[in-house]
């Protein structure tokens, strides 16, 4: 199993042991559907403070940060757009003292920001490459065949 992936999937499950959350919580959480029980909420709040996204009922941008290079590289417009949605999400959570309602809450709200942001950069870029790919179907690559694939269905 990749190295990187065993802790993130090891602290699901004590999280989940941890607050007796639901597999249908857990779903959830990967699915970035809002949590709607007090288990739920509380397994978002585990996570976040397991991976020191959250201490102190503070949320640790840098940390947050790191963790989603991690994942989209150092793309800069999905930096500079994190950055604005951590910062908004941070306002949003700022009079929630009750921590798993602050973590739930602002995860949420991190997905809300952030999935538009990342569906539009992913287009583009796909658009783009399209963009760079002739017209003539007979000089098309298997590497441009199979991108015509993914979009198509994506759309």
């Amino acid at each position: 199993m990749n190295d990187e992936v065993e802790p993130f999937r090891r602290n699901l499950t004590e999280c989940a042991r941890q607050v007796k959350a639901s597999m249908v919580d857990v779903e959830n959480f990967l699915k970035r559907i809002p949590q709607s029980t007090l288990q739920g909420k509380c397994f978002v709040a585990c996570i976040l403070k397991r991976n020191s996204i959250i201490k102190n009922n503070k949320i640790l941008k840098e940390n947050l940060l790191e963790a989603n290079k991690a994942v989209y590289g150092e793309d800069s417009e999905v930096l500079s757009r994190l950055k604005t949605a951590i910062s908004e999400c941070n306002d949003i959570v700022e009079g929630i003292f009750e921590i798993c309602e602050f973590a739930s809450v602002f995860n949420d709200c991190m997905h809300m920001k952030m999935e538009h942001i990342l569906d539009k950069v992913t287009m583009e870029r796909r658009m783009e490459a399209l963009g760079q790919m002739t017209s003539d179907p007979d000089l098309w690559t298997d590497e441009e065949d199979e991108l015509l694939k993914l979009v198509k269905d994506e759309l």
